[in-house]
């Protein structure tokens, strides 16, 4: 007895024809990357104090995302990229040497190694550039949630929602500085805007706005005062990308008639009862332009005052120590005891002349690698697709080193892993790079 085996039944599909496309699942390493970026805004959640060593929860998830990059790397057989390690290493040897000769300041040597691990990860996982795309995603759209959040809080009354200060209106969320808060929600801000996430125009400016009104509800003046800064320099990057120099030159002309004009008019004519009656109508203009005559300028204007008179007192040129302005506010009983409020002034003073050096090559090395980055044609077409506005995150930059006279945003953690997304462009998206292998 034979057995027929029937024929398989005809199709209209050719022989040949590939299989349809698989549904692309998020890989382990996504997954780490956005709850890497959503933890960053988690040093006081819930009001809760920071950890030893002013340590929180992203220090936590960093170790993850960190040995998940080194795992994705070697399981692709591609090298782990450390962007800055240059101005990292001569950062921890001035600190260092200030810790040989004052015996203080040793610790902070470990959170610079440590912080530089956002930008290292960000960088080698940006080879790839799905993930890039995810990790400026996921930073428009949890940074856009966190705002909500905030927003809502602030709202209903709900201080734990909003992080609101206790002696004042300004809304800390759960960084537990509004100035913190501040600058996390321009470089939200900035990364929608360069990457135009949402792709649509209409949701676009509704998640800026969002972001926008976080970011006044901060009070934080320094900050506003960067956004400005960034958003007219954004512009003009934008025209000397586009060709248009002469276009350039006359906005740049006329933001600096305009700008000095104001500072002029400022000095001439008494603003106070102009403040006064602004912080009289809301507490919120009160916590934030309310502050900028009275008590917290003259703060700070002590703080510059003192530091840098024990600039000028140091009887060697390596610095009292990282970290170590309030201690060395304290002992010599100073009237008002804080930070140094100011990167500049607190790396040549607490790192000496070495400091002073290693913080002129980081900012060397950030905007060298913008500029690279911002040229018009200077990115491959899926790059450029992904950021489409690259100049704008020199803007970006500009908000850290303005916000750097007024409190020390350079050590930020987020920071750090936007350095890192700069370092993934430079490294892999440009034209005249070997492409980036493959990764699977």
């Amino acid at each position: 007895m034979t057995t027929t085996l029937a024929a398989p039944p005809e199709t209209d599909a050719p022989p040949d024809a590939p299989p349809p496309p698989l549904k692309r699942r998020w890989p382990v390493a996504g997954v780490v990357i956005v709850a890497g970026i959503a933890s960053l805004p988690m040093l006081m959640p819930f009001g809760l104090p920071p950890g030893p060593g002013n340590t929180g929860l992203p220090d936590a998830v960093l170790v993850l995302v960190t040995a998940t990059t080194f795992l994705w790397a070697a399981a692709r057989r591609v090298p782990v990229h450390w962007p800055f390690l240059v101005p990292t290493l001569l950062t921890v040897l001035a600190g260092g040497v200030a810790a040989l000769v004052t015996g203080a300041g040793s610790l902070t040597l470990v959170k610079d190694l440590f912080v530089l691990l956002w930008c290292v990860s960000l960088a080698s996982l940006g080879r790839d550039l799905g993930l890039l795309r995810l990790a400026m995603r996921a930073w428009v759209y949890i940074g856009t949630f966190y705002a909500l959040v905030m927003i809502f809080g602030f709202v209903i009354g709900n201080d734990v929602l909003s992080g609101k200060q206790v002696d004042g209106e300004r809304a800390m969320f759960t960084f537990g500085d509004a100035n913190y808060a501040s600058n996390w929600f321009i470089c939200c801000f900035f990364i929608a805007r360069a990457a135009r996430v949402p792709e649509r125009a209409g949701h676009r400016y509704a998640v800026c706005a969002v972001l926008l009104v976080a970011e006044v509800l901060t009070g934080s003046n320094g900050g506003a005062l960067a956004l400005i800064v960034a958003v007219l320099l954004g512009c003009l990057f934008r025209l000397f990308r586009e060709g248009r120099a002469h276009h350039a030159v006359a906005v740049g002309t006329l933001a600096v008639v305009v700008g000095g004009s104001g500072v002029a008019l400022v000095s001439i004519v008494d603003i106070q009862p102009y403040l006064d009656r602004a912080s009289a109508a809301s507490p919120i203009l009160r916590d934030s332009i309310g502050r900028t005559t009275g008590e917290s300028t003259e703060s700070r204007g002590t703080v510059f005052a003192t530091t840098v008179k024990m600039i000028e007192e140091q009887k060697h040129p390596w610095g009292i120590g990282a970290g170590e302005t309030e201690n060395a506010m304290r002992v010599n009983q100073e009237t008002y005891v804080r930070e140094a409020h100011n990167d500049y002034i607190a790396a040549v003073l607490e790192r000496g002349f070495l400091g002073g050096v290693a913080l002129i090559v980081l900012v060397y090395a950030l905007l060298l690698r913008c500029l690279r980055i911002a040229r018009r044609g200077a990115l491959r077409p899926e790059y450029a697709a992904a950021v489409p506005r690259p100049e704008l995150f020199a803007a970006l930059v500009s908000v850290f080193l303005v916000s750097a006279l007024f409190y020390e945003t350079l050590h930020y953690r987020h920071g750090w892993a936007f350095f890192g997304l700069i370092a993934a462009l430079d490294l892999f998206g440009r034209r005249d790079r070997e492409p980036p292998e493959a990764v699977r």
